[in-house]
């Protein structure tokens, strides 16, 4: 069942990949609708969906639930973070491309993979502990993953200013939100979720045309790739499934930090690459990469849970 979840999910990811990869392949669209269709995504969609999420799946979640697996979503981040940069040590990644490989061990698909695989394999009382996870998802990439992103860029000495973006605003107005549990119109509601609905397609639109100028062949010798998938993505996933079985006796909170450790590379650090100037095709590969592998691995990690 597990396997035939993420087989659905990575079939869709690739045919919406792919419309991007034709409409360039085929003039329709340019490098610079590329641009411009990544500002969109992390300017209003994502924000959008953001908000959507808290009046949709947490609404009715006791506080003390939220608070108890944000902990462990704030501890599950903060270590990758920390692994991210010892495997681009261990794997001495070349200078410019060390932020792409730190981005790809912290950020996988947690909203178009992880909440239908979620659904399918654990359940759906699994859902706000998923939800937890996405929010926690999102306040780390408008930090950290904008951070990261700026730390290199030239011109102008940085301050917060430069970090109050859209999807930060959008994170804390949600935790506003459900934590005060605001009523806001109906309206605002359906509005937001127009916006966010259009997140996944823009974004795989846009990782399509990233990967009209590879070539398969070439992402397939690409030994640093294939190493870093192999420890990221396959190795650890397993190891943590073990180490968390005598250490983390609820069954299904173990089984969803599993899940989104085992997920795929996240659609979204290619967007802020593509927005702030940066190169996505090696996210781009490595989201190909990882989905492909990840109808083996993530069903080959459940049966150690």
């Amino acid at each position: 069942m597990s396997s035939l979840v993420v087989l659905e999910q990575m079939v869709m990811i690739f045919i919406l990949i792919l419309t991007g990869f034709v409409l360039y392949k085929k003039n329709r669209i340019s490098d610079s609708a590329s641009k411009d269709l990544s500002a969109l995504v992390v300017n209003v969609c994502s924000p959008g969906l953001i908000i959507v999420s808290m009046f949709n799946d947490l609404s009715q979640i006791p506080r003390e639930n939220v608070i108890f697996v944000g902990i462990i979503g704030i501890i599950f981040y903060l270590f990758l973070i920390f692994f991210g940069y010892f495997l681009v040590w261990v794997l001495k990644m070349p200078e410019h491309l060390k932020n792409a490989y730190v981005l790809m061990t912290v950020f996988g698909n947690t909203g178009f993979i992880g909440i239908p695989v979620a659904l399918a394999i654990i359940g759906p009382e699994s859902m706000v502990y998923v939800i937890v996870f996405n929010f926690l998802f999102n306040l780390t990439i408008f930090t950290f993953g904008i951070m990261l992103l700026k730390k290199g860029s030239k011109g102008k000495k940085r301050s917060w200013k430069d970090y109050l973006n859209p999807g930060l605003i959008a994170c804390i107005a949600a935790f506003f939100i459900y934590w005060f549990q605001i009523e806001l119109p109906e309206e605002i509601e359906t509005l937001a979720g127009y916006y966010g609905n259009a997140c996944t397609l823009l974004s795989m639109i846009v990782i399509g045309i990233s990967l009209a100028g590879m070539r398969l062949g070439d992402m397939m010798k690409n030994r640093k790739l294939l190493a870093f998938v192999a420890i990221r993505f396959i190795a650890f996933p397993i190891i943590l499934a073990l180490v968390l079985k005598p250490v983390l006796a609820d069954l299904l909170i173990r089984e969803v930090v599993i899940l989104m450790a085992a997920l795929p590379v996240g659609n979204f650090p290619a967007m802020l690459c593509e927005q702030y100037g940066k190169d996505p095709k090696p996210i781009a590969e490595g989201i190909v990469v990882t989905s492909v592998l990840s109808v083996f691995t993530i069903t080959l990690t459940f049966m150690l849970v």
